[in-house]
């Protein structure tokens, strides 16, 4: 057995080998594979090929089930818990039923494209479930269960656009009349939340875990974040190393913290359950929807507090480099694709702008 390591054309480092099975219809057989993020990875396919070689029916009656535990080993090196616990929670209720029990060498394009046309009558999600099943098949292929990947030639229906996206931030003005009815809560839990979510774009999860020691000299320091787990909710690493990251405070946003811990000086977390336990994910929302009960604004998403910083930034005049920091993005792409839409302000001064351009 002779594995050797490679560069693949992206830079990163990857793991090969070539492994001869014998002779086959008087010509020797050789199986190469290659794509392997460790050696010992590279190590477990060789000696999965030899089993193979040894017991051939073992390799054809192989399920989708099988393969998916196989693979969900080492998916789960590579994601946070939460990311885990969701994509298990999707297979086994909407995967695994439907043909976990399938033989490998059953699957055909026309079936798994039926499968995915099915799935987007249900799901929201369905592109990206079914983005994670193709990587199911990647690992049977690179591991030697399957010559070629059937997921690959199955498209992704498009989804008829019926009404126009829902709204996804807030306007200076509209952050403004939403901070006034927080306001007149008179309850600084909920004052301080908002605020933090709206000045700091802060992800939830990050929101949740914040503890009185990440709070000070007018920063927050982001090191930590709530996700869930079969278990429940529980403290784990952020999103990405580059989610590690501190961020500055202005002087409002500190009077109304310390307003906060001076109600609360015994709490370990700044925001916590009746209990003293990590606040409740969902509780966020319901304020809001409490909050707009009586009022002409339109709601919007927990997230899109940050989609709402991030467009104020930009509109501020901050340059990519530093909303990427102040967001936490690991690349500035991320940054761009994501968060450098339109505002409704810039969409209404492109008329003006252009007038002033033609000058007639």
């Amino acid at each position: 057995m002779n594995i050797e390591s490679y560069t693949k054309k992206n830079g990163q480092k990857a793991y090969r080998f070539v492994a001869y099975l014998g002779f086959e219809n008087g010509k020797r057989k050789y199986a190469r594979r290659s794509g392997f993020k460790t050696k010992g990875e590279a190590r477990t396919a060789y000696m999965q090929l030899q089993y193979e070689k040894d017991n051939p029916q073992a390799k054809n009656e192989k399920t989708f089930s099988e393969i998916y535990r196989e693979w969900l080993i080492l998916y789960e090196k590579e994601v946070q818990n939460s990311t885990y616990y969701k994509t298990t929670r999707a297979f086994e209720k909407h995967v695994l039923p439907a043909f976990g029990e399938t033989r490998l060498k059953d699957f055909t394009p026309m079936m798994l494209q039926q499968y995915q046309n099915e799935l987007s009558e249900k799901l929201k999600f369905a592109r990206k479930l079914f983005g994670m099943i193709r990587k199911v098949f990647n690992y049977a292929v690179l591991y030697g269960y399957l010559q070629a990947n059937p997921a690959l030639p199955v498209t992704s229906q498009k989804i008829k656009r019926v009404q126009e996206d829902k709204k996804d931030f807030y306007n200076p003005d509209e952050l403004r009349e939403f901070m006034k009815l927080v306001e007149q809560t008179n309850n600084i839990k909920k004052l301080a939340l908002f605020r933090l979510l709206a000045f700091t774009g802060i992800r939830k999860g990050e929101l949740l875990a914040l503890e009185w020691t990440d709070y000070r000299k007018k920063t927050l320091d982001i090191n930590k974040a709530v996700s869930k787990s079969p278990l429940g909710l529980e403290i784990s690493a952020t999103k990405t190393k580059a989610s590690v990251r501190l961020i500055s405070l202005d002087e409002k946003t500190c009077q109304i913290l310390n307003q906060l811990h001076k109600a609360s000086p015994t709490s370990k977390r700044i925001f916590e359950s009746e209990n003293g336990g990590i606040l409740s994910p969902a509780k966020p929302r319901k304020w809001l929807h409490e909050l707009l009960k009586n009022s002409d604004l339109e709601p919007i998403r927990i997230h899109a507090f940050r989609h709402t910083h991030a467009s104020l930034l930009f509109d501020s005049g901050m340059s990519l480099k530093q909303v990427q920091y102040r967001l936490g993005h690991s690349d500035l792409k991320t940054t761009m694709n994501v968060y450098t839409h339109i505002t409704e302000f810039a969409k209404d001064n492109i008329g003006d702008k252009f007038s002033k351009y033609l000058d007639f």
